[in-house]
């Protein structure tokens, strides 16, 4: 049996993981804390879960960004591996994480979906053609009108593969939309359009148990999708 705590429970993926939970015994969820309750993280009530989480347990985080550091924290105290898939996150969130993953082992993905992560490793083997036949990039990045990050941080992955001089990013926010991100490659004489969508939020939950089942007893470290989709 898998040990679960999900911090942003709540929240749009935090409720779909309680709703893949009640349909696989394999799993079982401890405990979870919303924004409304963070301050509430350190007392004798959450400590007592995470002491019943030694073995065969992992944190979820989908939360928000101003109690990361307490989810590392608690992460290392606790010695449980942590997936990450907030984000909006800054140099100053990212060195941290780097550094706790030297001490524990951490899963950081803006995006479990492996649509995205087959277009990553796209983008990353044709950098040198478009490069050479200069080619310009330009990313639409369209989601629900209450996500917070613009861009988002899906986007802001497919940009950093990206590694031609001349790319940008357009975001929108639209009603119930879950997820667009459409890609041009421009050249003078054609272009290239590559476009994503999400129908579902279920690949983002397969991706995050599938996370979890490939996280369990690796070595200490910091790991992403690529490592679990193509590294094999």
């Amino acid at each position: 049996m898998i040990k679960i705590f999900v911090f942003g429970i709540t929240g749009k993926i935090g409720k779909s993981i309680i709703n893949y939970l009640k349909l696989n015994k394999n799993f079982i969820l401890l405990g979870g804390i919303n924004k409304k309750n963070f301050f509430k993280l350190f007392n004798n009530k959450y400590n007592l879960i995470f002491l019943k989480m030694k073995k065969n347990s992992i944190f979820l985080d989908f939360s928000n960004l101003k109690i990361l550091k307490k989810i590392l924290f608690l992460s290392l105290k606790f010695n449980i591996p942590l997936i990450i898939g907030t984000t909006g996150l800054n140099i100053i969130h990212l060195n941290f994480i780097f550094y706790v993953s030297k001490k524990n082992c951490i899963l950081l993905s803006y995006n479990m979906s492996i649509g995205i992560n087959i277009l990553n490793l796209i983008f990353i083997n044709i950098n040198f053609y478009l490069k050479i036949y200069n080619f310009e990039s330009f990313i639409i990045d369209i989601h629900h009108d209450k996500k917070k990050d613009s861009p988002s941080g899906t986007s802001l992955i497919l940009y950093s593969k990206i590694k031609n001089i001349n790319k940008k990013i357009f975001s929108a926010r639209i009603k119930s939309i879950i997820g667009n991100h459409i890609v041009y490659f421009i050249s003078n004489n054609e272009i290239i359009k590559i476009e994503h969508i999400v129908l579902n939020r279920i690949i983002f939950i397969i991706g995050v148990f599938y996370s979890i089942l490939w996280l369990l007893n690796k070595k200490n470290g910091l790991y992403s999708m690529y490592d679990i989709y193509f590294k094999c």
